[in-house]
């Protein structure tokens, strides 16, 4: 299921145009939110720029690892730069689309932490099936973030997805497992975990779509849905 916004009546006030930008792979033009930004760093070294904040020419790829892979492959950092530059290598000897990856992972896991810091997540599954019961029965406003391990049993998934599937406006990701679930909410593993609706949840919706994104193919695929 994709993730859509729900679009709103324009005011009097002429709305904001959307800051644009060119894929250097697929030479699509694309909200640059939906982008990735690259500058070139020392060295002529091609560095990921997530917060869009490094001084220096942008350098923009679709958001998706294998278009990064691509630009890699098929020199267009150096065609975006107009001189020869070359990818990062990260502290561990991955190449950049890994890298990509890892820090899009951490900025979830980040986003989690946040949730857990502000009080506004609980872990496991009775936690969270009480905090699904209250959320239907107070009508709260707002986007609620489900989070199930990817590799937890069918029943228990079966059993949250389907009360879940009563609630409104709940995103599911499906993108961790067990143990890293876990440690992001300060266990050894977790299986269930709730985002309250609120900035965290928003915080956290941002960070695994574009994480979802990133690793490729639809939402669902990709470990991301919205129930609406």
């Amino acid at each position: 299921m994709s993730v859509q916004a729900t679009d709103r009546p324009e005011t009097g006030r002429r709305a904001r145009a959307v800051p644009e930008r060119r894929c250097l792979v697929t030479g699509e033009v694309r909200p640059r939110d939906a982008l990735l930004r690259f500058v070139v760093g020392p060295d002529d070294i091609v560095v990921p720029d997530l917060d869009n904040r490094l001084p220096g020419r942008g350098l923009w790829l679709t958001g998706r690892r294998d278009i990064v892979a691509a630009a890699c492959e098929k020199h267009a950092f150096s065609r975006g730069a107009g001189r020869k530059v070359a990818p990062m290598t990260g502290p561990s000897g991955e190449d950049l689309p890994a890298f990509v990856e890892q820090k899009l992972h951490e900025r979830a896991e980040s986003a989690l932490g946040m949730a857990r810091k502000s009080g506004d997540l609980v872990a496991g599954f009775e936690k969270v099936r009480a905090a699904l019961s209250d959320l239907m029965a107070a009508g709260t406003p707002g986007q609620a973030v489900l989070l199930c391990a990817r590799d937890a049993g069918a029943d228990g998934r079966e059993k949250i997805g389907r009360l879940a599937g009563h609630a409104e406006n709940i995103v599911r990701v499906d993108l961790f497992d067990a143990a890293t679930l876990g440690r992001m909410v300060g266990r050894e593993r977790a299986v269930h975990a709730l985002v309250r609706p609120g900035g965290a949840a928003r915080h956290m919706r941002a960070a695994a779509e574009r994480l979802a994104a990133y690793r490729g193919g639809d939402d669902a695929a990709s470990g991301l849905d919205v129930m609406e």
